[in-house]
């Protein structure tokens, strides 16, 4: 006889809609997170979620490029699995292709740069849960040593198997349970004790020097330094920083600084009082260029988004939860 799962282990999929950025980052808690846009056109993502004693699931489909940055919480152990991506993504510094795990967790937290159309499965679980299922199978060094995110090469079969098990637990026609919960653990540490899977990717020169030009001008992003100030802080030539941007970000410093900007706007508008305002803080003084840059990158005049920021939230909002009993197809 089938013993059902007790009510308090389960929880109902629940799925999500998301015009604003800044909601969906702010959707997955404890993960202290922050969404960039970077591609043009309007936002849209997705998420669906599933929790059950000890472990959460997550599908997140985003439509247009997102730089994120942000940390799980320390008890916890966080993986990504690339379901679907077109582009290039890169993960704390380092190039991915689609067959890497990717670790989240770590005390200097993570920054995840994904391309226009991108899905990723996302495994959160307890390490109190973790560690002990883990045994002699991982390097007691990967559990204790998780002081930044990384890319880890995984065998293709043990990614394929934890991908397919991990989405199959969204169908209405699983019931989760412990013993499923340890299953899908169970094909989580066969991933990561694969031959290639304890060894991590390195970062190149590019991204290094990349991070440290970055750090320079977030810390004053309302008036953030030249090209050549920043070249001459980091103490190399104008074509080594452009090169630097185009491998990284895919886009110039010029460029990069100005859809960061962009970004402080439009978080800005979310209780500025007028555009003037939220514009003029982060250094935008001509306000056709700036009303034409905003369009352009997010796909909605400022003035109007103004306006939806300021408008009420009523309780079918696209952004609400709703249960869903079943993952469509993904393409």
């Amino acid at each position: 006889m089938q013993t059902l799962p007790s009510p308090s282990l389960v929880r109902p999929v629940k799925r999500a809609v998301f015009e604003d950025i800044d909601a969906q980052a702010a959707s997955l808690r404890d993960w202290n997170q922050r969404y960039e846009q970077l591609s043009a056109g309007r936002f849209r993502g997705e998420l669906r979620q599933l929790a059950f004693d000890g472990v959460g699931l997550f599908i997140e489909d985003l439509h247009q490029s997102v730089h994120q940055t942000g940390c799980v919480r320390a008890d916890a152990l966080a993986f990504g699995v690339p379901i679907f991506f077109d582009g290039d993504v890169r993960f704390s510094g380092q190039k991915g292709t689609g067959n890497e795990l990717h670790v989240f967790s770590g005390r200097e937290g993570f920054e995840f740069q994904s391309p226009k159309r991108h899905v990723m499965l996302g495994i959160e679980v307890q390490r109190a849960v973790f560690e002990p299922l883990c045994g002699d199978a991982i390097d007691g060094g990967f559990l204790a040593n998780t002081g930044h995110s990384q890319l880890l090469r995984v065998e293709a079969s043990a990614l394929r198997h934890l991908r397919g098990f991990a989405m199959a637990l969204f169908s209405e026609k699983c019931v989760p349970s412990r013993t499923v919960r340890d299953e899908l653990l169970v094909r989580l540490v066969a991933a990561l004790s694969c031959p290639d899977g304890s060894r991590p990717l390195c970062m190149g020169r590019a991204a290094q020097l990349e991070r440290r030009a970055r750090a320079l001008v977030m810390k004053r992003l309302d008036d953030p330094p030249t090209v050549g100030t920043l070249c001459e802080a980091l103490g190399v030539s104008r074509r080594t920083l452009q090169s630097c941007f185009q491998s990284t970000w895919g886009m110039g410093p010029l460029v990069w600084l100005n859809t960061m900007r962009l970004n402080a706007v439009r978080r800005r508008l979310k209780s500025a009082p007028s555009v003037t305002e939220a514009a003029t803080e982060y250094g935008f003084w001509h306000f056709g260029h700036f009303s034409h840059d905003f369009q352009a990158l997010f796909g909605v005049r400022p003035s109007d988004m103004l306006a939806m920021n300021n408008r009420p939230r009523s309780s079918a909002s696209a952004a609400s939860l709703a249960n869903n009993d079943c993952v469509k197809e993904l393409s």
